[in-house]
């Protein structure tokens, strides 16, 4: 019945004048996306260790999401993953934190085959290596693997982003030392989507910049492509700036490429601008632009907590298409009552959507 019901909305949605958008561009709407989409939260144990010896880090992660099909069912157009490299395997597999709480007695399980997925060579997917490492899913490919089965049991969705952090740094003294992120990182990052995604599922930066020299002057003289024409398909994007660079080379302006880089303004690649304070004077007049931007609407557990809105609503109004949180729809912080939507799954761009716009949305 539901299904008979969808498909009849989709009917009266492309006949009814004025009811469809003919041309809006994928730009031109703005939607609710979630950060750390795979974070499943600390074990009672491995929090209680963290309030002793981190409060403030403690505050800041007290919160989980709901599997990733479940965030996408609620309306999430956007998640976020953190990967780590880990070309031999095995390099996870021992968290400090699970060391510390089996000795303390205070321990939860992890659950059943992690432990061997933890141990093959592959991308994985956790917060803070020894610390935060509980994921609804553990590898890159198995979190890839979620998205396309929801995309394939929903077809016509609006397109999903995945917006992927590559995570290296310094160790702390007894914890395990990600490895560097390096040109050979970002080529086996785009080998493991390849395996779950071809690119007639993906709207690449080859798509997009068509006929144009860089993605650039495509986004910024033709715009995006429509929206209609992006249906049912993922739009991968990169986190930092600094890991550009190493996606790019030999790629210029991203050519033969599946991720759209996290670019400045004025190079060949900008097409995606991360901006994470909503405040940003500019990000109004990126948007007009052409560019797609992510900005994120949380400021801090202590706001959160408070029900401090006033970054969440710049964050709306400002036009950024991509409303990045950790506390979507009515999955509320403990102990306070903000959260972030929008009207609907997605809503017309404030800021340059057409005079006259409605966004067909049966998903």
């Amino acid at each position: 019945m539901l299904e008979e019901m969808r498909r009849f909305l989709l009917v009266i949605a492309c006949c009814l004048p004025g009811f469809a958008q003919d041309g809006l561009r994928m730009n031109q709407i703005q939607f609710v996306g979630t950060h750390n989409s795979y974070h499943a939260g600390l074990g009672p144990g491995e929090m209680a260790i963290l309030k002793r010896d981190n409060p403030k880090a403690a505050e800041s992660l007290n919160y989980r999401h709901q599997p990733l099909a479940a965030q996408l069912d609620a309306g999430a157009r956007q998640l976020e993953i953190d990967i780590y490299g880990d070309t031999k395997g095995g390099l996870f597999a021992d968290p400090l934190f699970l060391r510390m709480t089996a000795k303390e007695g205070t321990s939860t399980p992890m659950p059943a085959g992690w432990a061997a997925a933890m141990t093959k060579p592959g991308f994985k997917v956790l917060h803070v290596s020894d610390v935060d490492v509980r994921s609804h899913c553990w590898t890159l490919v198995s979190c890839l693997q979620d998205v396309r089965a929801w995309s394939k049991a929903h077809p016509g969705h609006l397109p999903i982003y995945i917006q992927l952090e590559n995570k290296d740094g310094q160790a702390k003294p007894g914890f395990v030392q990600p490895e560097t992120i390096t040109k050979p990182t970002m080529d086996a990052m785009e080998l493991e989507i390849r395996q779950v995604f071809s690119p007639a599922e993906v709207v690449t930066p080859d798509e997009v910049r068509g006929k144009h020299t860089t993605l650039e002057e495509a986004v910024l003289q033709d715009g995006w492509p429509t929206l209609d024409s992006a249906r049912g398909k993922i739009v991968f994007v990169l986190d930092q700036e600094r890991v550009t660079p190493l996606y790019t080379e030999g790629h210029p302006s991203l050519r033969g490429r599946m991720v759209f880089t996290a670019s400045k303004p004025g190079t060949p690649d900008a097409a995606f601008v991360k901006m994470n304070n909503p405040f940003a004077k500019e990000i109004p007049d990126l948007v007009r632009k052409g560019y797609l931007i992510r900005t994120m609407t949380d400021d801090g557990a202590k706001a959160v907590r408070e029900g401090d809105t006033k970054r969440r609503d710049t964050a709306i109004t400002s036009g950024a298409q991509i409303l990045s949180t950790d506390y979507p729809y009515d999955w509320k912080a403990e102990g306070a009552g903000y959260s972030v939507s929008i009207p609907g799954i997605v809503r017309c761009n404030p800021v340059n959507a057409p005079k006259v716009c409605t966004v067909t949305q049966p998903y």
